[in-house]
């Protein structure tokens, strides 16, 4: 069980480093294997399930130019570029293929990075991406900030202490718009996700009432060694509804890849798979 006593975030380090087209914060903690982590819409969020998963992994969180106070940069103005801009920060701070995590607008860029870099991603993790809402299915923007928290998180209780005012995460979300524009279905991505290679982990909550089921059935389809799990319980941010359940995944899948569904044991109970 993960402890949840105080705020999460302890064991992460807040860094920059100049990039060729501007400076870049982020935020590391841990040792071990490489994890390059993409945030969501809302900016950094720490959350216990990456302090846990800092005990065994190296976690880098690449804040995205604009997001949480950072300086924008001039050319980085699209997804493809972000992506482009992760693997150039990948080259320089890590130096060396990492695994990518990546949740809601982070999970959109992690398979954007995959598509474009197959040469630095181990495995990939999108968590409940945005990007692929097929186009039958209209969006359905939330209005109030109490009405984005109801649909973000089936356990509001459970968001770690010192989250981001409703006018902060306003402010990121416009960040996220600069970059894709409020695209419901990425037409061009999904032309790319036949040849992603790598080992791939789609992950959605029961929950979610900001992506459909039928975004990761789209990307399970799509992506020739993609499985989709769903997660009991857990809304648009599993690591903060069910931390012990998605650290547990992680965990198992970074470690086993294509074996790690195969007698999973009692830790993974409230797991639905959704893939042969």
């Amino acid at each position: 069980m993960i402890k949840s006593e105080g705020p999460a975030g302890g064991p992460f380090k807040k860094r920059s480093i100049r990039l060729s087209s501007g400076p870049v914060t982020y935020h590391v903690a841990g040792e071990g294997p490489p994890v390059l982590y993409f945030h969501s819409a809302g900016g950094i969020r720490y959350t216990y399930a990456l302090d846990a998963l800092a005990e065994d992994y190296q976690i880098y969180m690449m804040v995205a130019p604009g997001f949480d106070g950072t300086p924008a940069h001039d050319r980085i103005n699209t997804m493809p570029a972000l992506a482009d801009l992760a693997a150039e920060f990948v080259d320089e701070v890590v130096a060396k293929p990492v695994d990518v995590i990546g949740q809601s607008f982070g999970g959109f860029l992690s398979v954007w990075f995959a598509a474009r870099h197959p040469d630095k991603i181990g495995f990939l993790v999108p968590q409940c991406p945005s990007g692929f809402r097929p186009k039958d299915i209209p969006q359905n923007p939330p209005g109030t900030p109490e009405e984005m928290r109801a649909r973000m998180f089936a356990h509001p209780e459970r968001i770690p202490k010192g989250e981001k005012t409703p006018e902060q995460l306003a402010e990121c979300r416009k960040w996220a718009n600069h970059y894709h524009n409020s695209v419901g279905l990425d037409e061009a991505l999904v032309a790319l996700l036949g040849g992603i290679e790598c080992q791939t982990l789609i992950m959605q909550g029961t929950e979610d009432a900001m992506m459909p089921p039928e975004s990761g059935q789209l990307l399970m389809r799509e992506i020739p060694r993609a499985k989709l799990l769903y997660i009991y319980d857990a809304g648009h941010n599993i690591e903060v509804d069910q931390p012990d359940r998605f650290v547990t995944l992680i965990r198992d899948f970074l470690f086993r890849g294509e074996a790690f569904i195969v007698n999973p044991g009692d830790e993974l109970a409230g797991v639905n798979v959704g893939a042969s």
